[in-house]
């Protein structure tokens, strides 16, 4: 017997909800644990520790949760999620989601240093203000006021703080952007652009010069030379410093701000 059109539409449209759901492809989403931690999905009951690709129907949209362990912390979201509030991705293509932990209770590598560490990110530094070269303004960003220009920018050791806002900090998951190299002075330079930001289309807005000082190698304090292969990922620990003198390098991002000196870094975990 053959169906009239108007019956076709008429069944089609009886279908089941959840039978034209499983007709919807399934999308994969792509979870990479750093650090100790899980991270918990929605819809369904889901939960990956170290790298998981789980399987969403086309268009799902998934919240992901990050859950440290005892004795650990919540850095931040990478990939497709940035933050550290609960990342809601739309599941329409093959995405990927980084969540970094980190232990409790930030502390200096370096013996040579005695400030406790305030976690920041390259973009928190930088802040949000561009100047007419697309590089960020000293005005802008999260440590002000800081260190800044020649009296203070070999200091053997730096302040903990200026006016009460720390100077020292740590910076997370950044790779080396650009060839290390030693300068005139004896510092060994690189730049660091903060990994797995997307959102940030500008190079410049997430990437900050560094300097492990010579002053600091001169006194045998320094930590290792900066490795040689452009993307290494490393965390770091430095000093928030502005230097006035190459807000028109692009080299330099064209701004002044970098971590110098650099009293330690470690391959990211």
């Amino acid at each position: 017997m053959r169906l009239l059109p108007s019956l076709v539409l008429t069944a089609a449209l009886a279908l089941p909800l959840a039978a034209v759901g499983a007709s919807r492809p399934l999308v994969p989403l792509v979870l990479v644990i750093r650090g100790d931690g899980a991270v918990d999905a929605k819809p369904g009951v889901r939960t990956c520790r170290s790298r998981c690709v789980w399987r969403f129907r086309y268009r799902t949209l998934a919240r992901l949760s990050a859950r440290p362990t005892a004795g650990s912390r919540f850095v931040g979201w990478g990939g497709a999620c940035s933050g550290r509030s609960v990342c809601t991705v739309r599941v329409a293509k093959r995405r990927t989601v980084v969540a970094r932990f980190a232990p409790q209770g930030l502390v200096p590598w370096s013996a040579h240093v005695q400030c406790t560490p305030a976690l920041t990110t390259v973009p928190e530094i930088l802040g949000s203000e561009q100047n007419p070269a697309g590089g960020a303004t000293e005005a802008g960003g999260r440590f002000q006021p800081h260190l800044r220009g020649g009296a203070q920018q070999h200091l053997l050791n730096p302040p903990c703080d200026v006016a009460g806002t720390p100077t020292f900090v740590e910076v997370d998951d950044v790779v080396i952007s650009r060839a290390p190299n030693r300068s005139s002075d004896g510092d060994d330079s690189t730049n660091l652009t903060q990994a797995d930001r997307p959102d940030i289309a500008n190079p410049y807005m997430k990437t900050i010069h560094v300097e492990i000082d010579g002053t600091w190698i001169s006194a045998n304090v320094a930590p290792p030379f900066w490795p040689e292969a452009l993307g290494t990922r490393l965390d770091v620990q430095g000093f928030v410093f502005w230097d006035p003198a190459h807000v028109d390098d692009a080299w330099h991002s064209y701004s002044g701000w970098e971590l110098h000196p650099v009293a330690a870094w470690r391959p990211a975990s």
